[in-house]
């Protein structure tokens, strides 16, 4: 009943002015090879304000194996720390019938809940070894392709963060190898962090790549959580070579290294308490390359970057960073979904004084109309909760272009985007539209549009 157009979403084109700023330049070094851009001015890094985090469980994930032994000593520091609540998570795949070649099968003859009650009793026994006989997480079992349960779990739970075990010793095709993490970010927009078996406590030595975007000062925001209080934070760039032995490319290597210290400033000021310690540096290169040296080089505890992808596209492809970091980092590595500052923005803003009216059908063409006008261009997230898929998210920091309601079919279509000549549009319909409600703050602007039919809801939540 519910129709998705063709979204295509395209790289933005940049005028020419925002290309003269974002093109700047810094003093070559050697090694260079590839290179990244400063994606933010200080200018907007001066409106950044912190985005509060999920106050869900940590959700450790576990095989039972050796390889997700790391998990559990981490997340019970943090959990101390914060007094969140940790959930033990461990996901039973489901038996592969070959077609060909039976005969060479080998059938468990364990039944479905002897399997779950095996898991469950390992997982405790897991428990005990690493944490303690006196440790009492809840054990959550799920039957399924491990990553994506492990994404929907802590989506449904709003988990503040995933850790596991890195496993790196056991190959890609174990459960907690580079490639699950990897699919896990994909599918999920929880931070995930892959804990080495040496990092047993808050990691005192800490790598935070950024390039000034709003993803990465979020990801920088999650990492302070699970720092030491007295921690070594680098706050470290990659930024592009140029040669200075060019004039007008010496200006711009002056104008990028004013920028990035600016920048640099203001993480600082956000991100500064207690007895942490920060210091800063810009690389050139190829980011990854420089990423893995830097860590080595420097003996760090945790490297931290973000994900820039979004939505459906997102599922594709991850940053060249992230799987750099995941598959190769010498230590502990925290990533974090650029969807999940979307996530976690959009869900802060439930508060005391929220107001929620439910349209009067009779007038939800009017009612659509008027909220277009006061609501299009804003940014939003949008999730689709349904019996059959259960909860999904749509896409994040969409700009919202308009809402109708057709009365012939009951129908509503929420339109995304510019329009389709400049190749940014979605149209998500929804049949058999049963109710509308509309969620506003004390200060009457729109906050949440839920959209509700037979088969569940769908959920517009305005930045």
């Amino acid at each position: 009943n519910r129709q998705l157009a063709v979204y295509d979403r395209r790289a933005a084109a940049t005028s020419p002015a925002e290309s003269d700023r974002c093109a700047g330049a810094v003093t070559h070094q050697p090694g260079a090879f590839m290179s990244t851009t400063l994606n933010a001015t200080p200018e907007s890094l001066a409106a950044y304000e912190p985005t509060l985090l999920p106050d869900g469980p940590i959700i450790v994930a576990t095989d039972t194996s050796a390889d997700s032994d790391a998990a559990f000593p981490l997340a019970a520091a943090l959990a101390q720390r914060s007094r969140a609540e940790i959930v033990a998570l461990t996901v039973v795949e489901p038996t592969n019938i070959p077609i060909y070649g039976v005969d060479g099968m080998v059938v468990s003859m364990q039944s479905a809940p002897e399997v779950h009650a095996g898991r469950e009793s390992a997982t405790r026994a897991q428990l005990t070894r690493m944490v303690s006989a006196n440790a009492s997480w809840p054990v959550l079992i799920r039957s399924g392709e491990p990553a994506r349960e492990i994404a929907e779990a802590a989506t449904e739970r709003r988990a503040r963060m995933i850790v596991v075990g890195r496993g790196r010793h056991a190959g890609l095709d174990r459960l907690f190898g580079g490639e699950s993490v990897l699919r896990m970010l994909q599918l999920g927009d929880a931070p995930v962090l892959a804990v080495e078996e040496t990092l047993t406590s808050p990691p005192r030595r800490v790598v935070i790549a950024t390039d000034f975007s709003p993803f990465s000062l979020y990801a920088a925001q999650v990492a302070m959580s699970v720092v030491a209080p007295d921690a070594l934070v680098w706050l470290l760039h990659v930024g592009p070579p140029f040669d200075e032995s060019v004039p007008y490319l010496h200006d711009r290597a002056v104008e990028y290294r004013e920028q990035a210290t600016a920048a640099f400033a203001q993480m600082r000021a956000h991100l500064s308490r207690g007895k942490l310690q920060f210091e800063s540096e810009v690389l050139t290169g190829s980011a990854p390359d420089q990423l893995l040296r830097f860590v080595t080089d420097h003996k760090a505890d945790l490297v931290v970057s973000a994900t820039h992808g979004y939505g459906f596209f997102r599922r594709m492809v991850l940053g060249s960073v992230a799987a750099t970091l995941i598959r190769q980092a010498p230590c502990s590595v925290l990533i974090v979904p650029g969807s999940a500052r979307a996530v976690a923005a959009a869900r802060a803003k439930a508060a005391p004084n929220v107001h929620t009216r439910t349209l009067a059908r009779s007038n939800y063409d009017n009612d659509l109309a008027a909220f277009t006008q006061r609501n299009a261009g804003r940014r939003c997230l949008v999730e689709i909760d349904e019996t059959e898929i259960g909860a999904q998210v749509l896409g994040h920091e969409m700009l919202l272009s308009g809402a109708t309601f057709d009365h012939h079919d009951g129908s509503v279509s929420l339109m995304f985007g510019t329009s389709t000549l400049k190749g940014l549009h979605l149209t998500h319909h929804i049949a058999g539209v049963t109710e509308i409600d509309l969620s506003t703050n004390g200060g009457g602007q729109d906050q949440v549009l839920r959209v509700v039919h037979a088969e569940g809801q769908t959920l517009v939540t305005l930045s």
